[in-house]
């Protein structure tokens, strides 16, 4: 039947939100311009004049966009699936409005459509199961490589591998090591006579920042500094042990001040 313009145009404003947008293939049938889910909810209600479809075209625009959907695999195999359902719900639809044949070639005809049907049923939740099964390289990975036989022939020239191992054995043991570059850093033994240096000439509390050596100017001067202030807050802990320095700190992360111990004063003795 031919829907009446503005009643048609109505339902089809509002039905893609009905529909949910299936992301259903597009058809151009010439009566009719849009989704299939579209088209077969239309066909449905009786929107849309069925007489004026081609089911050829039908069949062969449909065929086109399954085999582009599996060839591109951007498709899921249960959409797929949908897919079949609808154009076959559609065909059925469309069958009805054919002229009238014989019981028996009519009965024989339903019972193929069932059939069909119910295969494309099984085929979805064939579907469905592969997608719930572990994907390979996802939640499952494969095998490695089986080792080679012991017939195979060698991956790489022999002859060169041995002349190779036999360079590496003529070299001296000493090319042979790899010593790693140490960074210059300030350590605890210099962090030591340093500090050692400079209690003599403390009249007061310092901080500990003050006792560091002058920073160098070098890439890696960020790396020296908080070197030197390891090295010497471990020297004027090793101080404060033997009493030849005193460590005060008013609060937690406050600066450390520093001063002369007892047995560094003049004239006061001590254990070192």
């Amino acid at each position: 039947m031919t829907p009446e313009p503005d009643s048609a145009e109505a339902f089809v404003a509002g039905a893609p939100a009905a529909v949910g947008n299936a992301g259903a293939p597009a058809l151009r049938l010439g009566a009719w311009e849009g989704p299939l889910d579209l088209l077969l909810e239309l066909a449905r209600a009786q929107r849309v004049d069925l007489a004026q479809l081609s089911i050829a075209a039908l069949a062969e625009q449909f065929a086109a966009a399954v085999d582009a959907a599996i060839d591109h695999r951007q498709v899921p195999l249960a959409r797929v699936a949908e897919w079949h359902i609808m154009a076959a719900w559609l065909t059925l639809l469309r069958t009805r409005l054919l002229p009238e044949l014989s019981d028996n070639a009519a009965q024989a005809e339903a019972a193929g459509l069932r059939q069909r049907l119910a295969d494309r049923d099984a085929a979805r939740r064939l579907a469905d199961w592969l997608e719930r099964r572990p994907q390979l390289g996802w939640e499952m990975f494969a095998r490695g490589e089986p080792e080679p036989a012991a017939d195979a022939p060698p991956a790489a020239d022999l002859t060169a591998l041995l002349r190779a191992c036999l360079t590496l054995l003529e070299l001296p043991a000493r090319e042979r090591v790899y010593r790693p570059r140490l960074p210059a850093l300030w350590r605890v033994p210099e962090a030591l006579a340093r500090i050692r240096a400079l209690l003599p000439r403390l009249s007061a509390d310092v901080a500990l920042n003050d006792l560091l050596p002058p920073t160098p100017v070098t890439e890696e001067a960020s790396l020296w500094r908080r070197s030197a202030l390891a090295s010497t807050l471990l020297a004027g802990l090793e101080l404060s042990r033997e009493g030849a320095a005193r460590l005060e700190q008013d609060q937690a992360f406050e600066a450390i001040r520093v001063s002369p111990g007892a047995s560094a004063a003049p004239g006061c003795g001590g254990t070192q």
